[in-house]
């Protein structure tokens, strides 16, 4: 969940519409045949009990995202950050994009469908070289589809804690909560206390009992987000 970078430790953690997410992962090898490591072993019990409480605590109490908003900010503590300013108009044209590829392909032409990594020509580095020029192609096309084709209701809120510094994101058209942090790599505590402030959104956030049922999307990343530590 974390990289280092000098003194400040960077956190991100995201959710988008479920299981589904904008980022694309490659694997160019896979030694199947490798052990995993007792860490590995260990951190894959502690998630399966972990999950296990968090689907015995989850009970059917759903919250819109303009609710989680008004949580964030009255409860938590965090400021709006304003849709005038850069940071805000630059995050939200990415975000806009991502969600644009991945739920309305379609607005994008030609570039509507994302190439065949196995088949591009070229080596596995050279195939990647490939794939990402042309995934960054169908990322500036989305940007120029007008927001009255596409459009998503983005919101982002910040808030500085000493040396803990932390933003959390979402999306209501879609369904997205995200976030992250950055803290003095000295102060580990700060970034649990992100975490745990990450995790009372998306429990606020919630379910309802049919999501519960049905084990939806919806649940699926919910418990997920309580169990990952």
């Amino acid at each position: 969940m974390g990289r280092k970078h000098g003194s400040k430790k960077p956190v991100e953690t995201s959710v988008i519409g479920g299981a589904d997410g904008p980022t694309s992962v490659f694997v160019l090898k896979n030694d199947r045949s490798a052990k995993p490591a007792l860490k590995q072993k260990m951190y894959k019990i502690r998630y399966h009990i972990r999950r296990k409480i968090a689907e015995r605590s989850v009970r059917a109490s759903a919250h819109s995202m303009a609710e989680v908003g008004g949580y964030i900010c009255d409860v938590l503590g965090f400021s709006e950050v304003s849709q005038e300013t850069e940071q805000y108009r630059t995050e939200y044209e990415d975000m806009r994009a991502s969600f644009m590829i991945m739920y309305a392909p379609e607005l994008l032409g030609d570039l509507a469908q994302p190439p065949e990594f196995d088949q591009l020509p070229g080596s596995e580095t050279e195939k990647l070289r490939e794939f990402m020029r042309q995934t960054e192609l169908r990322r500036e096309a989305a940007k120029d589809v007008p927001k009255e084709k596409f459009d998503i209701a983005f919101h982002k809120y910040e808030k500085a804690e000493g040396g803990l510094q932390m933003h959390i994101s979402t999306e209501g058209r879609y369904g997205y909560i995200g976030g992250g942090a950055a803290w003095d790599t000295k102060k580990e505590w700060q970034g649990r206390r992100y975490e745990r402030l990450y995790r009372k959104v998306y429990r606020y956030y919630g379910v309802t009992q049919e999501d519960i049922d049905r084990k939806t999307k919806r649940y699926e990343v919910l418990i997920r987000t309580l169990a990952v530590r």
